[in-house]
C-alpha cells in the first residue's frame, strides 16, 4: 500500500512506550483499536511488506491516519483498549455485543454454612459472556491471555481462596487448607474459617481495583501502615508496604480509561506535573533529570548498587546503570553508597538536577563526602527514608526533614524511583548469585 507523507511521519515518531493505537479511514472514522506493550514495534508491524492474512490486509488498505494514546503499563493499555472498543465499535474489531471470543473477569459469590453461620465467598475467573446470578463482570477484554495474566498478578497482591463451593465445604470439614495457602496466595480460609475476614477483605480490595484501575484503598492502606509504624509494629507495617509496592508496580495510579479518552495527552500532562511538583517540594527552579541510588547485599559476598533515572517526569530505563562493589570491605551501606557515587562522578553522563538516595542521614552524609570538590557538590542531595517515606537533606549544615502530602504526584514519582532502584539492584544481585559471581 502507498503510505501518505503524514502517516509516514507519524510512524517514524512512534514512542516505544505502552499504549493504544487507533486507525482511521479516509473519512476520519475509527476502523480499528489495538493495544501494545511497545507502540513503535506493534504499529510498525502492520506496514511491513509481508502478507498478514486477509483480514489484516483489508484493514491496512483502509488506514489513512492513526492516533495513539500513551499509558504507563501493559495493564493500563489492556483496560483502555476495552473501553475504546466499547465506545467507538470499530468495524475491524470483532463485535463486542455478541461475539463470545471476548473475555470478562467475573466475581461470582456463593454462600456456605459453617456451624450454622453463613459466610460469603467469591470465585474470580475469566469467562466468555455474561448472565450468571450473583456475579459482577469487568470488561470485556479482547486479549483473553492477558486476562489470565492480570488475575495471576492480582492474586499476588490480594491473596484469596479460589475453591468452588463443593470443594471449599469439603476442605473446611477436613480442616485442610489448599496448596496456595502455603505459598502466600490464599489466606487459608479454606482450611480455617477464622481466616475468612482477611479473605473477604482481599476480594473487596481486588474488586475496587478492577473498577478504578488503582485501588481507592491505597490511602487506607498507607494510613494503616503508618499507624503500625507509629506503634512500632514493624512486621505488620512491612506487610502493608509490600502490598503497596506491588500495587505501585502496576503503574496505574488512579488513572481511569475514560480519563485517557477525555485527554489523549494525559500522560504528558502528568509527567510535566510530576516535575513541577518535585521542583516545588525542594524549592528548585526546574527538575529535568533525577538519579536515584540503592544498595543490595546478602552477607559480604553479594554486594551491588543501582542507579535509576527519571527524565522530565518519567522513568528513563535506557539510562539505568548497575555497579558491582569493588573497593568497600565489610558490610557498610554508607561506604558502599559512597563508592558508587564516587565512581558515577567520574563518568561523562549528563549531570542530574537531584540526587536521590534510598536511606537517611547516614547515606546522605556518606555521599556528601564523595561529592566534595566536584560539580555534584552543588546538586541537591536528598534521602528518602522509612517507614514514613519522608525526605531528609542537609541545608547549610542543618538537617531538614520534609513531609509531603501522599497524593502529591511529585512525591509519588520519587517513591516510585526509590522502589525502582531497589528492584533494579535486587535483580542484578540475584543474577550474580545465579551465575555464582562474587565481589571483586
Amino acid at each position: 500500500m502507498e503510505i501518505s507523507p503524514k502517516l509516514q511521519k507519524k510512524l517514524a515518531n512512534l514512542p516505544t512506550t505502552a499504549g493504544c493505537y487507533l486507525y482511521f479511514n479516509d473519512k476520519r472514522k475509527i476502523i480499528y483499536v489495538g493495544k501494545a506493550k511497545n507502540l513503535r514495534n506493534r504499529v510498525s508491524s502492520y506496514f511491513v511488506n509481508i502478507y498478514k492474512g486477509p483480514k489484516t490486509e483489508a484493514l491496512v488498505s483502509q488506514i489513512a491516519d492513526l492516533d495513539i494514546i500513551q499509558v504507563r503499563s501493559e495493564i493500563e493499555a489492556f483496560l483502555l483498549e476495552a473501553d475504546l472498543i466499547k465506545r467507538y465499535k470499530p468495524y475491524y474489531n470483532i463485535s463486542l455485543k455478541d461475539d463470545k471470543s471476548y473475555k470478562y473477569i467475573a466475581i461470582q459469590d456463593f454462600d456456605i454454612l459453617v456451624e450454622g453461620k453463613k459466610y460469603t465467598f467469591s470465585k474470580i475467573i475469566g469467562v466468555h459472556g455474561r448472565g450468571a446470578k450473583r456475579t459482577r463482570y469487568f470488561g470485556p477484554y479482547p486479549d483473553g491471555s492477558l486476562v489470565i495474566k492480570v488475575l495471576k498478578y492480582l492474586r499476588r497482591i490480594y491473596p484469596h481462596c479460589e475453591y468452588t463451593k463443593a470443594k471449599l465445604t469439603q476442605s473446611l470439614k477436613q480442616k485442610r487448607a489448599c496448596l496456595y495457602a502455603h505459598i502466600g496466595l490464599c489466606p487459608g480460609a479454606c482450611g480455617d474459617i477464622t481466616n475468612y475476614a482477611e479473605n473477604r477483605k482481599n476480594i473487596l480490595g481486588l474488586e475496587v481495583f478492577l473498577k478504578k484501575g488503582y485501588s481507592a484503598a491505597i490511602e487506607d492502606l498507607e494510613k494503616e501502615m503508618n499507624k503500625y509504624a507509629f506503634d512500632e509494629k514493624f512486621e505488620q507495617a512491612k506487610e502493608i508496604r509490600d502490598t503497596l509496592t506491588k500495587l505501585h508496580q502496576l503503574e496505574t495510579a488512579s488513572i481511569l480509561p475514560e480519563q485517557y479518552m477525555d485527554n489523549p495527552n494525559l500522560l504528558v500532562d502528568i509527567y510535566a506535573r510530576r516535575a513541577d511538583d518535585i521542583a516545588q517540594i525542594f524549592g528548585i527552579t526546574s527538575v529535568q533529570r533525577i538519579e536515584c541510588y540503592d544498595i543490595s547485599n546478602i552477607m559480604e559476598k553479594w554486594t551491588v548498587g543501582s542507579m535509576v533515572v527519571s527524565e522530565n517526569g518519567h522513568l528513563a530505563k535506557d539510562q539505568y546503570r548497575k555497579f558491582r562493589i569493588k573497593y568497600t570491605k565489610g558490610i557498610s551501606d554508607f561506604a558502599m553508597m559512597q563508592e558508587i557515587l564516587g565512581r558515577r562522578i567520574k563518568q561523562g553522563w549528563r549531570l542530574p538536577d537531584i540526587l536521590l538516595l534510598d536511606g537517611g542521614k547516614g547515606q546522605v552524609s556518606a555521599v556528601m563526602k564523595a561529592v566534595v570538590g566536584t560539580p555534584f557538590e552543588r546538586i541537591p542531595l536528598i534521602g528518602i527514608f522509612k517507614p514514613n517515606d519522608f525526605f531528609i537533606r542537609n541545608v547549610d549544615g542543618k538537617w531538614k526533614v520534609t513531609k509531603v502530602e501522599k497524593n502529591n504526584l511529585g512525591y509519588l514519582h520519587l517513591r516510585e524511583l526509590r522502589d525502582e532502584a531497589h528492584r533494579f539492584a535486587n535483580k542484578y544481585r540475584k543474577k550474580l548469585m545465579e551465575l555464582k559471581l562474587p565481589n571483586y
